[in-house]
């Protein structure tokens, strides 16, 4: 998560979006005064690699509580004051959920067999990672962002983001977390027809307001 005060702008991090790496592109334009949360080890590195600003001002004190990664956005309306909130250009991304899934599962068993994929898709995470990309970027069910990129453009989207907020420089989106999937194969090839439903049912808001196929 980003709160920008140099360029007027908060990013809303979701899961499984390429979240990191627009992040780190994000944090090479941030100013000292910006918000920036913690990310893992290697992607700070990353970030550091890339010429951007690492973790800094997240902590409480100054701020009313400790910002961290993937924050909700009920969360940073309150953190940031609604003046600010009302302002600022806010961001998020989304992806195809059926593609999410998919990513879901291959990062969660990058370090062991994977469980077959139609079982994976009944587990709780797979629930909860539908209810937590929602609140990244919704309040009470509604969009709360100005814009959600689209992951299946994401080079677009974010060279016009950098446009709309005038940021220096261009943007520059590295390969974060990546690795844990194999080489890409159609997402559809792992499902049967009760995992492609349950994700439907989970998924159901972002795949009719963003018009998503199977």
């Amino acid at each position: 998560m980003i709160v920008s005060h140099a360029h007027r702008f908060i990013f809303l991090k979701t899961r499984k979006t390429a979240g990191t790496s627009v992040e780190i592109a994000l944090s090479r334009a941030a100013g000292p005064d910006d918000v920036i949360t913690p990310v893992a080890d290697a992607d700070e590195e990353l970030r550091r690699e890339a010429g951007g600003r690492t973790a800094q001002n997240f902590d409480s004190p100054p701020l009313s509580r400790k910002a961290f990664n993937h924050m909700p956005a009920r969360m940073v309306q309150k953190l940031v004051g609604e003046q600010t909130w009302d302002d600022y250009y806010k961001v998020a991304v989304e992806r195809n959920p059926w593609d999410t899934v998919v990513s879901l599962y291959y990062w969660r068993s990058r370090d062991q067999a994977p469980p077959p994929f139609a079982e994976f898709v009944k587990e709780p995470v797979v629930e909860q990672l539908a209810t937590k990309n929602a609140r990244t970027y919704r309040v009470r069910g509604r969009i709360a962002v100005d814009r959600v990129l689209r992951y299946e453009s994401l080079d677009n989207e974010i060279a016009e983001l950098w446009s709309h907020l005038s940021m220096p420089g261009t943007p520059e989106l590295p390969r974060a977390k990546g690795g844990a999937r194999p080489a890409r194969a159609p997402y559809q090839e792992l499902y049967d027809e009760e995992s492609r439903e349950r994700v439907r049912t989970l998924f159901a808001d972002a795949i009719a307001e963003f018009g998503y196929t199977f």
